[in-house]
């Protein structure tokens, strides 16, 4: 069974009771990643919390499918409101000026994002990649500030 890269959007996994079959076989990095998964969580969280390189984080994901530790669950998450895109907008052009617009149909790109259709779990995500491509520590820290109250009232 293929992993989706971590970033994929609605895509949980939770923890599977298995009663038929008799044995598993578990390292280290499937233990703590059992330890984190939870089905409120996005892959993008589950993989933070592991501290697991992509390739440690796909390979072992698939093990933990594989011997049937851990199942996908779809998860419809709401779309985030036109207004989160705008105050993003603002808040990013404050500190890098226009070069803003270009910046955020960029990150939206490289996640498969359209500006209509941005799931509430994402937006985290999208302003951490957006503080990254700041050039200044300053103007990363000041952007993420002013997106916070913002987060707060996201329910994914």
């Amino acid at each position: 069974m293929e992993v989706p890269s971590k970033t994929g959007a609605g895509v949980y996994y939770r923890k599977r009771i298995r009663k038929n079959l008799p044995s598993v076989s578990l390292n280290a990095d499937m233990i703590r990643l059992l330890l984190v998964i939870d089905e409120r969580k996005s892959l993008y969280q589950i993989s933070a919390e592991a501290e697991m390189d992509a390739a440690t984080f796909k390979r072992t994901m698939r093990n933990l499918l594989e011997q049937g530790l851990i199942e996908p669950v779809q998860r419809d998450t709401l779309p985030l409101d036109h207004t989160f895109l705008q105050v993003m907008r603002l808040n990013l052009s404050r500190v890098i000026g226009p070069m803003a617009e270009i910046l955020i149909d960029d990150v939206m790109a490289e996640m498969g994002l359209g500006p209509s259709r941005i799931p509430a779990d994402q937006a985290a995500e999208i302003i951490n990649r957006l503080a990254r491509e700041i050039p200044d520590e300053l103007g990363q820290i000041q952007f993420k500030k002013s997106m916070i109250p913002l987060l707060t009232k996201i329910k994914p």
